[in-house]
């Protein structure tokens, strides 16, 4: 009977393995459904007001981050509390960082950028209003997002996590545009015409979207470049549209 395998934590502690293995092989159903009990519970605890875990659940989320399946159903249901609240409190924002923190570590290690991405959409999701912050007027009030807090992170360096995660957006918004319509040889010319309009307009806001987030993260200039030049020419975009991205980059310089 196998237990999960273990490793030091990215803040550099072991985690005691034997207060809570795990009696079954990773990668099984009962596996999965683990690690979605586990992650429904422990998100939930991060937004409550009074929300406390206990060190064998830190160590125990640790522990299911390490694993595909406990990063997607931790970045799954960090995705579904937005819609209950963007702004969270201060205890609930600072528990966000350094839990997202924990698992993109993860998702560095192990190339794992589907959560990645949610995660990195997340960070500039949730937010809290803070008073008196550092360098600021006495009583001012400022909203933080999450990503000012993780622009150290590993896998913002890769362009590998941003070209998939790019594809993952335009792949996402060309689901929704199909819907429930048939297929590309029953469509009439108006149809492919539209679709086409749609998957260059999805192409030009999401690369322009993506840019922000890169600059936002400390990506290198040249590294964005890079990135724009690739997903320009993989988007069909026109000239006149790049040219547009081309200023935008030197606006964020």
């Amino acid at each position: 009977m196998a237990t999960v395998g273990i490793r030091p934590s990215s803040q550099g502690q072991a985690i005691n393995l034997k207060d809570f293995e795990i009696n079954y092989d990773a990668e099984t159903e009962e596996f999965d459904m683990e690690c979605k009990k586990f992650m429904n519970e422990f998100v939930g605890h991060i937004f409550e007001a009074d929300g406390y875990s206990t060190q064998e659940d830190k160590a125990k989320f640790g522990l299911l981050v390490q694993h595909q399946e406990g990063r997607s159903w931790f970045a799954k249901f960090v995705d579904g509390q937005r819609v209950k609240s963007k702004e969270v409190t201060e205890f609930a924002f600072y528990r966000l960082v350094q839990y997202f923190a924990v698992c993109l570590f993860e998702c560095n290690v192990a190339d794992d950028f589907a959560p990645a991405t949610i995660l990195m959409n997340m960070c500039f999701t949730y937010n809290f209003t803070s008073t008196n912050a550092i360098g600021r007027t006495a009583g001012q009030s400022s909203k933080q997002f999450v990503y000012e807090y993780l622009k150290d992170q590993p896998i913002w360096k890769s362009l590998r996590f941003w070209d998939s995660a790019f594809l993952m957006a335009i792949h996402a918004d060309r689901t929704k545009r199909i819907g429930a319509m048939s297929g590309w040889n029953t469509w009439d010319q108006q149809q492919k015409d539209d679709f086409e309009i749609g998957e260059e307009n999805s192409a030009f806001a999401h690369l322009a979207s993506f840019l922000y987030m890169m600059n936002a993260l400390g990506v290198e200039k040249n590294d964005r470049e890079i990135f724009r030049n690739k997903m320009s020419t993989i988007g069909n975009l026109r000239e006149e549209q790049i040219r547009e991205l081309e200023e935008s980059i030197e606006i964020l310089q």
